[in-house]
């Protein structure tokens, strides 16, 4: 049977495919002894709850997170949403099913977009901003890594090449708003949108599923940024020590606040416009992600699940005008 996607399944499909695990739980029943499971399935198109009434408690010592698993059942309509009845969990897999094959990913040009950021910066005057930034992104290296780095594990641009989209993103918008203040320096500001997030691709691992290092829980992408956006200062002949603060002034205070995480808060124009200018593109993209996932609402609803961390519903297009 052809692969199945989660977006694609309807009320009363029968499921046979490889999905992803990405939590599991298990429950006591109310009425009996024993317990069931409920897993939450992914694969790049979305995810889906799945139940095991029966086997609930092997399946559930049996599976691990990020395990790519077969998955028998049939889809069904519980509180609005579809999940699945699980008739039969495996864990053999093909020799051709790739864990990496599961995880979302940008749906641009990857390509396309880091030739943008290097245009951008064959484009810096300023000798030792444009000799720092070739630092990182002319070292292959580091390019195919940033290349498919996500932005963040859940909140915005959580997928492959989600880093990126962000940063391609937000240096357009960093240029528009250069063009509206020539009084911002533009090479410092768009330095800083090309570097402010670069610490994730330390932070962040994507092999099986997108999660934390131990470097990202102990140390944070601020951090582990400014590291080495400063080790790679010092290795530049007389980079200036004031441009250097200002660079690293933007990293640390890219977040806004102290309680968001920032050691610093914005102090200059070109921090500020970061600051800014990140927030509104993760933000944006934070809230078409809810209203797009399809699990995040119930059958013929005009609005998605209640969202715990923004504390509020969301309202979608409503059904009959998406054509």
């Amino acid at each position: 049977m052809a692969k199945q996607m989660i977006t694609d399944l309807k009320e009363n499909d029968i499921v046979a495919t490889y999905l992803q695990v990405e939590e599991g739980q298990l429950f006591g029943f109310r009425n009996k002894q024993g317990k069931y499971a409920i897993f939450t399935f992914t694969d790049k198109s979305g995810s889906i709850k799945g139940v095991c009434w029966d086997r609930g408690e092997e399946y559930y010592k049996l599976l691990s997170d990020g395990q790519i698993v077969y998955v028998n059942g049939k889809t069904v309509i519980y509180n609005g949403q579809h999940q699945i009845t699980v008739d039969r969990i495996s864990t053999e897999l093909d020799s051709d099913c790739v864990p990496t094959d599961f995880l979302p990913s940008t749906t641009l040009n990857t390509e396309e977009m880091y030739e943008y950021l290097l245009g951008q910066i064959a484009a810096t005057r300023n000798v030792f901003v444009k000799q720092l930034l070739e630092s990182f992104f002319a070292d292959p290296e580091f390019a195919e890594t940033f290349k498919k780095s996500p932005a963040a594990k859940s909140i915005h641009h959580s997928y492959l090449g989600g880093l990126l989209e962000h940063t391609t993103n937000c240096l357009k918008l960093s240029n528009t708003l250069c063009d509206i203040y020539p009084q911002l320096d533009r090479d410092v500001l768009n330095a800083g949108v090309m570097m402010h997030d670069m610490g994730k691709t330390v932070e962040l691992s994507y092999d099986e599923k997108m999660d934390y290092t131990d470097e990202g829980r102990l140390l944070g992408h601020i951090v582990l940024g400014h590291t080495m956006i400063l080790d790679h200062i010092r290795a530049i002949p007389n980079f200036p020590i004031n441009l250097s603060y200002h660079i690293q002034h933007l990293i640390i205070s890219h977040h806004g606040e102290n309680a968001t995480g920032s050691p610093k808060r914005p102090k200059t124009p070109e921090a500020c416009a970061l600051h800014y200018l990140e927030n509104l593109d993760a933000q944006t993209k934070r809230f078409i992600q809810i209203v797009e996932d399809t699990s995040n609402f119930k059958k013929d609803s005009d609005w998605t699940a209640y969202d715990r961390l923004l504390e509020r519903y969301l309202y979608r297009k409503p059904a009959d005008e998406e054509q």
